[in-house]
């Protein structure tokens, strides 16, 4: 077994329960979407023009404080790269995700993201009462739920830190089971990505394609024919720019169809 791991960022402080303004101009349903993992969900390769281009009805609950945005954490702002980290001005499946699947909205209805992947980490650091990071994630969706954020699924992206681990499937279930239970959630859709297909960690796939038979409305998003950003000579690990709108996108279609839209 390859070991994929490689350098975390420092990881974001836990915040306290807070109660927040909600985002001017929901006229209509305020969709809302957990954006959980590591690197590739957070976002690798650097932004272009292009996915810079905002559209006011995609919104997100900001990361950390970021002067060059104006974003403030868990404060509401124009979803806009980098979703994550201020520092990375990278791109991940969020941008293009929200991109694609509001144009499927009517026109009073918003899009609402919550980032909450962290660099290198592996999936214990996620788990409820394991992890350090558990308490966080809830505590930023229990944000936007009380901002009158309708939590409608999850996007998910990690494994390269888990690469082949037969263990890695089982706490990937009670990761999900607790975050559906402890928001209230019911069987909303979780959407898990395959890892590149020529990486190193290539074989995980196999692990994360087990999911879908342990989780209910679980789907795995498939990353054919995606390739590494060439600038990662590191680890090779990371998808490039274009493979990244290809995957955000895939995982549109997918939560469309499985939200019915």
């Amino acid at each position: 077994m390859h070991n994929c791991q490689y350098e975390s960022s420092v990881s974001p402080v836990p915040v306290q329960m807070t109660k927040i303004d909600p985002p001017p101009g929901v006229s209509g349903t305020f969709h809302v979407f957990l954006l959980l993992g590591q690197s590739n969900m957070a976002g690798f390769p650097q932004a272009q023009d292009t996915d810079k281009v905002k559209d006011s009805r995609i919104r997100v609950l900001g990361y950390d404080d970021c002067p060059g945005t104006g974003r403030r954490t868990d404060r509401w702002n124009t979803a806009c790269p980098p979703l994550h980290e201020c520092t990375n001005c990278t791109i991940g499946p969020g941008d293009w995700f929200a991109k694609t699947l509001i144009q499927s909205l009517p026109p009073g209805d918003v899009i609402g993201l919550v980032p909450c992947a962290i660099y290198g980490e592996r999936i214990e650091t996620f788990m409820k009462n394991v992890g350090s990071r558990y308490n966080w994630i809830i505590n930023r969706a229990h944000l936007a739920q009380q901002t009158g954020g309708v939590i409608e699924g999850i996007l998910f992206h990690q494994g390269e830190s888990n690469n082949g681990e037969s263990s890695w499937p089982g706490k990937v279930k009670t990761l999900v089971t607790d975050v559906r239970t402890d928001l209230g959630l019911g069987n909303i859709p979780f959407l898990a990505g395959e890892l590149l297909y020529n990486s190193r960690c290539s074989g995980h796939n196999n692990l994360i394609n087990k999911l879908p038979g342990l989780i209910p409305n679980c789907h795995v998003i498939s990353a054919r024919g995606l390739v590494a950003d060439p600038v990662d000579t590191e680890w090779n690990l990371h998808f490039d720019h274009d493979s990244q709108v290809i995957l955000g996108k895939r995982y549109a279609d997918t939560m469309r169809k499985a939200l019915g839209w």
